[in-house]
């Protein structure tokens, strides 16, 4: 008996408001009933008089009593005050909460603005924990809860709404992520942001920051040189980033130090992972001038023969060997390193175990990629009983979500302070020796900028091809030297470079240069070159060794 006490007091304690309503609502019907039983005896009139007294809407005159017995007047009462205390706790539960979030969201300023609700945004959210945020999605789903505890404020709606960024104050917000799973709908979320922004400061710069996220990295290429993204945002594509900043930083466990040998490298799945690889590696060079080569594991031949057809021109830079079955590859070759590049995060797993069990040894490293969750990788890389974690059996997981996020947020701003040097490389001075201001770098396209940012991120490449240390490595305190062989050799892989990245955004040869066409006439070997545009590659290797030099203290 003391126990059920105990557990009704607990629950009292818990759920006071609610029991309140509870007993209010019990001794109204109660007195209520009690009283209409001593003027009419029939059960169905009594029950619907007192059910009316709930809804205020019972007329005690009707009943034509001078004075109403105290059962009723009690009954009266009781019922008034079970309304007005449902009424208070229904303002308090849903209308308080949307009037106070508004208000609070309406004093944002210098805020973080998520559009979409998935893997890709709780990420985000990680990252910028210590930032306010708001987060807009089209449906309360499966992370809406974790929202909640982390103290993240959701606005359920269409992102792309005008009404919805307004009430999430865009115009003061310091940053914008269209990443929903639809790229026009990422595309219409900038657009109507940056209308908003436009209103509301229309004699000043633009300053919101808009990351737009493309999954079509054709239709990314695209987007970059129309109206809206030509000078506002940054569009990105998280297997093109993450895969390229995932391989820059991890270049050391990709290639030997000592790049006597060329590089073999195993491209497992021609999917369109595979495709960012091999265009972020097509361009380098061996300090011998040796072009890397590439084997890729693929029995589809339809697959095969859309690739050629899609990337003919790297045939001028490489050779690319194809093998139906894995089981020959290791026959007679081996690898300085191998890509796993299934689109299935589990089956890429999967495979680079089997890999490893055919090679029967714990070299070459293995690198397999995902975009989804860390879990399952660090499932597989705890400490077990008798199989190796994956890192023990080098076997690397290259997550490009978490890739893209630390270029965007964390390194983005340095990244672009490097960008901007490089883009100073090529621009025109007045008489004074000052730079034209019309040439400033936040003047410039998003897909010049973003050119000037992979030349930046090739310095990874490079500098660890030349040197076996990684571009931001700590030095020993002397500073970097190349002969003038070396300068020349590095030099021939940033035209390479750039060459496949003109290639990969549809630019082709052409005698006379026009750029609304993408047409250059510099597609052409090292050899077949202008001196002076050689210069421009030697002063990119010039400003790559100072940077370099300047990390020494």
């Amino acid at each position: 008996m003391m126990k059920f006490g105990k557990s009704v007091g607990k629950f009292i304690q818990k759920y006071w408001w609610e029991s309140i309503l509870a007993i209010l609502f019990i001794f109204g019907v109660y007195f209520g009933w009690s009283g209409f039983s001593d003027i009419d005896k029939y059960f169905l009139n009594n029950s619907y008089e007192t059910l009316r007294l709930f809804f205020i809407n019972a007329r005690l005159e009707e009943t034509k009593i001078v004075h109403l017995p105290m059962k009723l007047e009690i009954a009266r009462w009781l019922a008034f005050l079970f309304f007005i205390m449902l009424s208070f706790k229904l303002f308090l539960t849903i209308i308080a909460p949307r009037f106070v979030q508004q208000a609070k969201i309406r004093r944002y300023k210098n805020h973080v603005i998520i559009c979409g609700l998935d893997e890709i945004a709780m990420e985000l959210i990680n990252k910028l924990n210590d930032t306010k945020i708001i987060v807009i999605a089209s449906k309360n789903i499966q992370y809406a809860e974790s929202l909640k505890q982390r103290g993240v404020k959701m606005v359920i709606g269409n992102p792309a709404d005008k009404a919805i960024l307004k009430s999430v104050n865009v115009a003061e917000a310091s940053q914008l992520y269209a990443i929903t799973d639809n790229d026009i709908k990422n595309v219409e979320i900038a657009q109507s942001a940056f209308s908003l922004r436009q209103i509301n400061f229309p004699d000043k710069p633009n300053q919101l920051q808009c990351f737009t996220h493309i999954q079509d990295r054709e239709l990314k290429n695209i987007l970059e040189e129309t109206a809206l993204f030509k000078y506002k945002g940054i569009l990105f594509n998280i297997n093109e980033i993450g895969i390229k900043y995932g391989i820059c930083t991890n270049i050391d466990k990709i290639l030997i130090q000592k790049m006597d040998d060329i590089p073999e490298l195993l491209l497992i799945g021609l999917t369109d992972k595979a495709e960012n690889v091999i265009l972020q590696l097509t361009h380098c060079l061996t300090m011998n001038r040796k072009s890397f080569r590439f084997t890729i594991v693929e029995s589809n031949k339809e697959i095969i023969g859309c690739f050629k057809l899609k990337y003919g021109y790297l045939s001028n830079f490489v050779e690319i060997r194809y093998i139906g079955n894995i089981q020959e590859v290791f026959e007679n070759k081996t690898f300085t390193a191998i890509f796993v590049c299934l689109e299935n995060q589990i089956e890429s797993i999967k495979t680079a175990i089997s890999v490893r069990n055919i090679i029967a040894a714990n070299q070459p490293n293995i690198f397999a990629f995902s975009e989804e969750s860390e879990s399952l990788n660090d499932v597989f890389n705890a400490e077990g009983y008798k199989i190796l974690p994956l890192r023990d059996r080098n076997i690397f997981m290259i997550n490009t979500l978490e890739e893209t996020i630390q270029y965007i947020i964390k390194l983005n701003p340095v990244i672009e302070t490097l960008a901007e040097a490089a883009h100073n490389l090529w621009r025109k001075k007045d008489e004074s020796g000052n730079y034209m201001e019309k040439d400033e770098y936040r003047t410039i396209s998003g897909h010049f900028k973003q050119a000037n940012r992979n030349q930046v991120l090739d310095n990874y490449l490079r500098t660890f091809i030349a040197t076996g240390k990684k571009f931001d490595a700590p030095r020993d305190g002397s500073l970097v030297v190349f002969s003038d062989k070396d300068k020349e050799t590095l030099a021939e892989m940033e035209h390479r470079r750039w060459m496949l990245e003109k290639y990969n955004n549809g630019w082709h040869y052409g005698k006379i240069r026009n750029d609304n066409f993408k047409v250059h006439t510099d597609f052409c070997t090292w050899e077949e070159l202008s001196e002076s545009n050689k210069q421009k590659d030697y002063n990119a290797i010039n400003l790559m060794i100072n940077q370099i030099n300047q990390q020494i203290v």
